[in-house]
């Protein structure tokens, strides 16, 4: 099978790396300075990992060739664009991966057993210091005027898609920036998110120390990802001998070498879902690709009604 990577920087190669692992070879990584359509007529699979505003672009152009498709997240960064692909395509997948990291696993898990009772809490951190590097202010997250380039939106639409995907419609949703570098593009931002009975917050920065913790809080326990090491505190009622609340006992679920290993693995397990889909000619599921369209529409509803 013949792969081509729309893309050629970062990213392309880490979606190389994981292909050849996985056991494919023979792939083109497209440079839009050096290459053209001739040497992309002949693939089999496409993966779109170009900026986010070229991705409708690239969608249109790659469909005529019946194909599948790989595109990162977001879908698209106009609400024009999204009413184009909203309806379900069987060959299309976008590439919410944090939906196949082995957190998720283990959340639908005690959401079937209701064991831990019922969410009340979201909390997650997800920072690092690269906003103080000196090469920041050339990076593509920090000069585009692009919400989609920033932090808020780059990195920020996993985590809404995460909640969404896990715990149900989000009812209200709220950003605020920080600019901590410079007063460029913001480097810092709090999403504030209100479910049923449920509620979240997400704090990201490109410019703290490294830190990648998630922790959901039930009536009767807590499932926490803490920089790769996956853990459940339970029951609620722990006592001391005195009858006080302490506590609950903590048991490590599962333990990556990181959060890099952590993230590599859903990117790995995202990748391998799609490829062999691809492969055995198999439609892609039409929850994931529904849930994707939302995840995009409730951060571009968010931005218009904003401005």
């Amino acid at each position: 099978m013949k792969i081509s990577i729309i893309g050629y920087k970062n990213h392309a190669i880490r979606l190389r790396k994981i292909l050849k692992k996985i056991g494919y070879d023979d792939i083109l990584n497209f440079n839009h300075h050096v290459n053209t359509d001739k040497d992309i007529k002949d693939v089999d699979v496409f993966f779109i990992s170009s900026p986010s505003d070229t991705h409708m672009g690239w969608i249109e152009k790659l469909s005529i060739y019946n194909k599948y498709i790989f595109c990162e997240k977001p879908p698209v960064t106009n609400l024009e664009d999204l009413d184009k692909i909203k309806n379900y395509r069987d060959k299309l997948y976008f590439n919410f991966n944090y939906r196949f990291s082995y957190l998720v696993k283990v959340i639908e898990e005690y959401n079937i057993t209701k064991e831990l009772g019922v969410p009340i809490h979201i909390n997650c951190f997800s920072t690092h210091g690269i906003a103080f590097k000196d090469n920041f202010k050339k990076d593509w997250r920090f000069k585009s005027e692009n919400i989609f380039s920033s932090i808020t939106a780059n990195l920020g639409i996993h985590y809404i898609d995460l909640i969404s995907y896990l715990f149900g419609p989000i009812k209200n949703l709220d950003i605020k920036n920080l600019s901590i570098v410079s007063s460029g593009l913001a480097d810092t931002s709090k999403i504030t998110i209100d479910l049923n009975h449920c509620l979240c917050d997400i704090v990201l920065s490109y410019a703290a120390p490294f830190t990648n913790k998630i922790s959901i809080l039930y009536d009767n326990g807590i499932i926490e990802l803490s920089n790769g090491i996956i853990s459940v505190f339970k029951p609620r009622n722990t006592f001391d001998k005195n009858g006080l609340f302490i506590p609950p006992e903590k048991k490590i679920i599962k333990k990556f070498k990181g959060s890099r290993s952590y993230y590599d693995n859903a990117l790995y397990e995202s990748i391998k879902y799609f490829i062999e889909s691809a492969k055995n000619n198999i439609r892609m599921s039409e929850k994931y690709y529904n849930q994707s369209i939302e995840s995009n529409k409730i951060l571009l509803d968010f931005i218009m009604d904003k401005n």
